[in-house]
């Protein structure tokens, strides 16, 4: 705080941001009053005031004499901080697995680009360095220093290494490379012509390529990502990765592919899939099939025909269902996960009341004995026993009940998805949108299923 003449007080806040005066009003004798010229009052404000000074403002306060308020008369400059550095991958970090439909509506499994695949030396990523950012200025002159940007850090696995200045990642050996996590590794391949007699079965913790076919009853289990340019034939592939199956997947009515990411493949029949992330095929009849993400069926079929398909989000095909009225189910609207343990909680509530139903019976049979005296030793140790498994029971499906209840919440709250049909649909099939269904009667054309309301509904596609 500083005092200019008799009655001015010129303030600077904390930050030194902005500079502030107050004329008073001034109440002392007149004999003790010195009149100073503005122009020197303003000549001694700018000795403190050196930066963002508004002198118009001020030389209007001074000239008015406006007393006993608090003007801002100086801004200084914020400071700008430096934006922060950043990290540039030299790879498509999100390869959908998603097959080139081709114009006249065939589909081309050649054309997937689907596989990051580096050599060894590669420049896999750099740093790109922080930005400068701008000093800032108090009002007295100082200069107020900006925050520096941060410079980020590599995070990287195995088969990987930092160039020498620190600024590049590079790729140690051939293979596959991989962003998880904000980490970057790079996997090497295992290649195989068949997995049969030859092989026996494989459990390899990074991607694997079969340059032919998996016959029935081998297992393939992949840490990575799984491309077969042949054909599954009742073999199971289970991966952490995504699947690539150039020909097509006869399951012989077994789990056949059990994976946490995409599925792509020609076409599914008498399976059992799951897949984390989308399912893709040209045709899939007679299969029970279960996406977390959606179920997309291109190309010039692009039938579902037969069985169960189960998507989170959407179901999308050409045709479905066939002119024989062929059951096919599907579902829509809800985790595949969440809808297992609903119904395997469905049927333990079932069941579980129906044992206590026949409990509750037993024991007013035996109640009836043990009133008239007529309990036997062995009917008293069945009373007990039966009493105690009454107990048991009747807390084991109090436990359940609540806990059906909250899936069936879970449930409600994801009933959002749709069916789409490119051509025709087809009486036999069985639309569920989340905890509503329907069944087509009629053969329908170019629609879209989808749940309103509570209700399932048909617009066009």
């Amino acid at each position: 705080m500083y005092n200019i003449g008799n009655d001015i007080v010129l303030e600077i806040s904390r930050d030194g941001l902005y500079g502030y005066i107050t004329i008073l009003k001034y109440e002392g004798e007149d004999q003790d009053y010195i009149q100073i010229d503005n122009k020197d009052l303003l000549n001694e404000i700018k000795k403190h005031i050196k930066y963002g000074l508004k002198e118009s403002l001020l030389q209007n306060l001074l000239d008015n004499r406006i007393t006993g308020e608090k003007f801002c008369i100086a801004e200084g400059k914020v400071p700008i901080p430096g934006k922060d550095g950043s990290i540039k991958y030299h790879f498509d970090m999100e390869k959908p697995l998603l097959p080139k439909l081709n114009d006249d509506g065939t589909v081309d499994y050649r054309e997937l680009d689907s596989i990051n695949t580096v050599n060894k030396e590669d420049v896999l990523a750099e740093i790109i360095p922080p930005t400068d950012g701008e000093e800032g200025k108090k009002v007295n002159g100082d200069t107020i220093p900006y925050a520096k940007g941060r410079v980020p850090k590599f995070k990287y696995g195995k088969n990987v290494k930092v160039s020498l200045d620190g600024i590049f990642l590079i790729s140690e050996s051939n293979g596959l490379v991989e962003l998880k996590n904000g980490k970057v590794s790079v996997s090497e391949v295992l290649s195989v012509e068949n997995i049969d007699n030859s092989t026996g079965n494989i459990n390899f913790d990074g991607n694997v390529i079969v340059n032919k076919d998996i016959l029935n009853g081998f297992t393939l289990r992949a840490g990575g990502s799984v491309e077969v340019k042949g054909a599954v034939e009742g073999g199971l592939i289970e991966s952490n990765g995504d699947v690539l199956i150039r020909q097509g997947i006869q399951g012989y009515n077994r789990l056949t592919i059990n994976t946490t990411g995409n599925l792509s493949t020609k076409f599914i029949e008498n399976s059992v899939v799951n897949a984390g992330s989308n399912i893709t095929a040209e045709a899939i009849m007679h299969s029970n099939v279960s996406s977390k993400s959606n179920i997309l069926v291109l190309g010039k079929k692009g039938l579902i025909v037969g069985g169960v398909c189960k998507a989170k989000y959407e179901i999308r095909a050409r045709i479905i269902g066939s002119t024989m009225a062929t059951t096919t189910v599907l579902e829509v609207g809800i985790d595949p996960d969440v809808k297992q343990r609903h119904d395997e909680l469905d049927e333990k509530f079932k069941t579980s009341k129906e044992n206590l139903e026949k409990i509750d019976q037993s024991l007013k049979v035996l109640e009836v004995l043990k009133r008239s005296n007529k309990l036997d030793v062995r009917k008293e140790e069945l009373y007990n026993e039966l009493s105690k498994a009454q107990l048991t029971l009747s807390l084991e499906i109090s436990k359940v009940e609540r806990e059906l209840i909250e899936v069936k919440n879970q449930m409600n709250t994801l009933s959002r998805g749709q069916i789409k049909v490119a051509d025709t649909i087809y009486p036999g099939v069985k639309i569920i949108i989340g905890n509503s269904f329907l069944y087509i009667r009629d053969e329908m054309k170019r629609c879209t299923f989808y749940k309103e309301d509570g209700d399932i509904r048909i617009g066009p596609y």
